[in-house]
This record gives C-alpha cells, sequence and structure tokens, in this order.
C-alpha cells in the first residue's frame, strides 16, 4: 500500500517548483501551463493515496496511463508528461527522491505538422486590408509589419516595450522565450510604420479612452482604451484582416512566412535561428521541408540533369 500523501505536502513542493521556474525567467503562459498539469497530478495522487515521497518509476507510468486515457492530442499528453519530467527532476534534486522516476519516462509520437506559410502575396494582401490612417489602423500596420519583417511570436509582439525599439540602428530587442533577449533587424517597411505610429497613434489611443496621453515609456502596441495590447488581441487583429483579405490566418503564420520567405531568398540557416530566436538549428530545419518546391525548382534550374 502506498504511503498517505501528508496534507498540503505536494501543493507546497509544486508552489517552490513553479516559482524556480519564474526566476529562471519561464514565461507566464508556461508557468500556467504546468500549474495546471501539476495540479491534475496532485488530484491523481490524491486519489491513489501516493505520496511524494514514495513515486517511483511504477507510479509515474500509472500516472501516463491515466493520462493516456482521457484522450489527449498527441502534443498535450506530450507537454504533460514533459511537465512530469521536469518536476521528477526538481523533486530529485532537493532530496526528496532518491532517484528520478521520471527519467526514462517514454513520450507519444508525435506526427510533426509542417507550418503553412503564407505566399508574399498573400501577406500582402492581408497587410493591404488594413485601410486608413487614425490611430487604430496605425497601430495593426505595425502588428503586421513587426510579425512578418521581424518574425516576431504575438508574445514578443506585446511585449515589446518602447525602450526596446533602436530606430537609430535599425534594431529591435527582443524577449523570447525563457527571458531570452535578442536584437533583430527592423526592415524599412516595419521601419515606416513604426515611425508612422509613434507620431500619430500610440499617443492618441490612450486619449481616446479619456485617459492621459501614455507615457513615453511602457509597452509599445495600445489597445483603444490605453492599456497593452494581449495576444488574445493581435490573433483577433490578425483574423479580421485575413478575413477581409478573403484569407485565413493566425499570428504564428507570419512568423513561418518570415523564415520560410528568408530561407528561399538564401539566407543561410544559421542565421535565420538567430532570428528567430530558436534555442537549437533543428528547430529552424522544420523550413527546409517548408521550401522543398521552392528548392526543386531551383534544382530544375540550375542542374544540368535536372
Amino acid at each position: 500500500m502506498p504511503t498517505a500523501p501528508t496534507p498540503g505536502a505536494a501543493a507546497d513542493l509544486i508552489g517552490q517548483f513553479l516559482r524556480s521556474l519564474e526566476v529562471r525567467g519561464m514565461s507566464p503562459a508556461t508557468r500556467r501551463s504546468y500549474a495546471s498539469d501539476l495540479s491534475q497530478f496532485d488530484e491523481w495522487s490524491q486519489e491513489c493515496g501516493q505520496a511524494l515521497a514514495g513515486l517511483d518509476r511504477s507510479a509515474v507510468r500509472a500516472f501516463a496511463a491515466a493520462l493516456g486515457r482521457r484522450g489527449y492530442a498527441p502534443a498535450t499528453l506530450a507537454r504533460k508528461l514533459s511537465t512530469m519530467r521536469s518536476f521528477c527532476r526538481f523533486l530529485t534534486e532537493r532530496g526528496v527522491l532518491a532517484a528520478d522516476p521520471a527519467q526514462y519516462l517514454p513520450g507519444p509520437r508525435r506526427r510533426r505538422r509542417l507550418p503553412h506559410a503564407l505566399r508574399p502575396s498573400e501577406v500582402d494582401a492581408v497587410c493591404d486590408a488594413v485601410r486608413g490612417s487614425d490611430a487604430l489602423a496605425l497601430r495593426d500596420r505595425l502588428a503586421f509589419e513587426l510579425l512578418y519583417g521581424c518574425g516576431l511570436r504575438s508574445q514578443e509582439l506585446v511585449d515589446l516595450g518602447c525602450d526596446d525599439v533602436h530606430a537609430q540602428r535599425g534594431e529591435l530587442l527582443v524577449r523570447g522565450k525563457g527571458g531570452k533577449m535578442r536584437m533583430v533587424p527592423l526592415g524599412d517597411e516595419a521601419g515606416a510604420a513604426l515611425e508612422r505610429y509613434l507620431a500619430s497613434g500610440r499617443g492618441a489611443l490612450g486619449r481616446r479612452g479619456g485617459a492621459a496621453a501614455p507615457p513615453p515609456e511602457g509597452a509599445l502596441l495600445l489597445s483603444r482604451s490605453g492599456r497593452p495590447l494581449h495576444t488574445s488581441d493581435v490573433r483577433r487583429i490578425v483574423a479580421k484582416y485575413a478575413r477581409l483579405a478573403g484569407l485565413t490566418a493566425s499570428p504564428h503564420m507570419f512568423r513561418h512566412a518570415y523564415a520560410t520567405h528568408m530561407l528561399e531568398h538564401g539566407a543561410d540557416l544559421r542565421a535565420i535561428q538567430e532570428l528567430l530566436g530558436h534555442s537549437s538549428v533543428s528547430t529552424t530545419q522544420i523550413y527546409t521541408h517548408v521550401s522543398g518546391a521552392h528548392l526543386k525548382a531551383v534544382h530544375q534550374r540550375h542542374h544540368p540533369r535536372a
């Protein structure tokens, strides 16, 4: 019989683990996912009478099997198991466990789906759907220029502060996953959109809601009431203009387009890795598959036996 867990012990250790993730610079969204996954584990362990101090490989496998029976998508299940591995490693390092019971926990097979990248004409169509020169239009056009022109994730976009813009040098300071910082070139189109927004858009947005003009520091992209944009706002903006252009698109598709079009125009894969903020080039290599049609066309044009 497993030992009954000490009331609150698991919750305390889960709290310590989540605080350690914050110290390491993990994003709030990722921490929320970890918290949800571990709350599910805590509930399961209480139902089974499984104490953390007695957690072993068979118990971890039993929890993984319980997750598997719930019919999660492979990506969701893989994330939950990854959370479990990280937590068990934390418990081992803290001396709660003598050995890591999740070290060799297998994950589900995941089919790697190739990202859909918008064609250049489709990117143009969505950007051109932003009409007018009012504050919201200037903001929305800048959002598209930064998503596509700088390859930003939506979270990176809303995290941009005015102090992160180095217009004179033509660069942006971007805060990526895990608190990693990188400098990204600001292209001509994005630079022009930024100049128009700062001159006539950002200051007007706060005043629309009756508030004072927003301070020169703080979030770059603002809502009509002057608050910083959220990623849900970015998804809504992208969906709105994509629909006007007769397309379906998400913010991440502009990042995919950025990487794919750079590769198709001869950019080095390592350089794209740095620009995207990928920790490993293996993550960036997925874009070599996306560009297969382009590579075939290059082969046919240039190889003597094509």
